[in-house]
């Protein structure tokens, strides 16, 4: 597997209760903050000098359900800042992931039944939030409008169609039931295609399984607001990840 050079931000988290100091002092440097207002993955548009952030009420908008990952998450409450180059040093204590295209391909992916055993593992079960799985008509109307018209969902495709992937893709995360061995580590990554994704933002901003190498794909949501890829993976790396090699 070898990075691209499509990709390659720096992911930020910084508290709530001292998010206005570090705005303060990041206006007196050469970076340029700038919010985003419709979803958090909008923040992966950051680029050069200008930095993208994500104010905890980001995660309450228009992806509220899939926000409740957040909200019940230790980053709740946290602002999350989104950097194309690395801010200065003495933010390091903020700084919590890397992402970056990968030509990364999986060597399969788990048929209809498998992905039932994923939602089923304790992992999943235990952690999910129960907003995650309370979808309602907004949801169902809106995923069927966007995904439509983008090309993501056919005609006759609607949330329930593609609801177990959906779920499956954060199971296989938190279980690591479907993992691939990269520098002797096993890492687990999305088990579906682009359109059975759903809030990828859970993976790519470190917000579950958070000491754990991820190989992600994006949702149709990000690809739609954001300059991710269909069919490609996404490396996402805690900055505290140590890979431990696997012994005979």
């Amino acid at each position: 597997m070898n990075k691209t050079n499509e990709l390659n931000k720096h992911i930020y988290w910084v508290p709530g209760d001292t998010f206005n100091s570090f705005k303060a002092e990041l206006s007196t440097t050469e970076f340029k903050l700038k919010p985003v207002y419709k979803t958090s993955c909008e923040t992966l548009n950051a680029k050069n000098k200008t930095v993208r952030y994500a104010s905890p009420k980001i995660f309450n908008g228009l992806c509220n359900r899939q926000g409740s990952w957040y909200r019940e998450s230790n980053k709740a409450g946290s602002y999350l800042v989104v950097s194309d180059e690395k801010l200065p040093e003495k933010y390091n204590l903020y700084l919590d992931a890397s992402i970056s295209s990968t030509d990364f391909t999986p060597p399969s992916l788990p048929d209809p039944e498998a992905i039932s055993q994923l939602i089923k593992t304790d992992e999943y079960q235990n952690q999910k939030p129960d907003q995650w799985e309370d979808k309602g008509l907004k949801d169902s109307v809106l995923f069927k409008i966007m995904f439509t018209l983008t090309g993501f969902w056919g005609l006759k495709d609607n949330i329930n169609t593609h609801w177990n992937n959906q779920r499956s893709n954060h199971a296989n995360f938190l279980s690591h039931k479907y993992t691939v061995d990269i520098d002797g580590e096993d890492i687990p990554y999305s088990v579906t295609n682009n359109d059975g994704v759903c809030s990828s933002c859970v993976e790519f901003f470190n917000i579950i399984d958070q000491d754990s190498r991820k190989m992600v794909r994006a949702c149709p949501g990000s690809i739609t607001f954001t300059d991710v890829k269909r069919k490609q993976y996404y490396d996402v790396q805690p900055v505290n990840f140590t890979p431990s090699v696997k012994t005979a």
